[in-house]
């Protein structure tokens, strides 16, 4: 198998994957190892590092995430854990914050967060990005170059990695 068909194979299963709305995600109340449980299982699939425990931990000790209540997770905190754990390996947590601040200013986290996943959907299923006039166009656009931006690095990472194996095999 060349490398293209490969990477091309790679390309077609993760244009399968869905990434949760808002209603999606459970709703009660989740402990550290659920929610780590339920963001991972996106992120992975994508094929990116996922979130530890401790990684979780340290977002809450740093105030970049809200604190859970008795020791449980909200929606609203899942949603920034996804949006971290997506944009990690490509911005910096202080940016990330920064983009998710700055989207919310202008739309409700719920509204923000199902267009991002509208757009990530429609990006990683390489269609046209369905339009929604509501949408703050400056902050779609913000989305869309941050989802282009990760979604590029994972795909050059991938046929780096699979031009590397292949050089390595060809020596060997």
């Amino acid at each position: 198998m060349t490398n293209l068909t490969e990477f091309k194979r790679w390309e077609n299963g993760i244009s399968r994957m869905h990434f949760p709305k808002w209603e999606e995600l459970p709703s009660l109340g989740l402990y550290v190892d659920q929610v780590a449980a339920v963001i991972n299982e996106y992120l992975t699939s994508l094929g990116m590092e996922p979130l530890t425990k401790s990684m979780i931990n340290n977002y809450v000790k740093k105030k970049t995430i809200q604190a859970p209540i008795k020791k449980k997770y909200a929606v609203n905190q899942i949603v920034d854990l996804l949006l971290i754990g997506f944009f990690k390996n490509t911005f910096t947590i202080n940016d990330i914050r920064q983009g998710i601040l700055q989207v919310t200013t202008k739309d409700y986290p719920k509204q923000a967060y199902d267009r991002f996943v509208e757009v990530l959907n429609a990006r990683l299923r390489n269609e046209p990005i369905p339009t929604n006039p509501n949408f703050n166009s400056s902050n779609e656009q913000l989305m869309v170059l941050g989802i282009d931006a990760v979604l590029a690095g994972l795909k050059a990472r991938y046929l780096l990695e699979i031009m590397t194996d292949s050089n390595e095999t060809e020596e060997d």
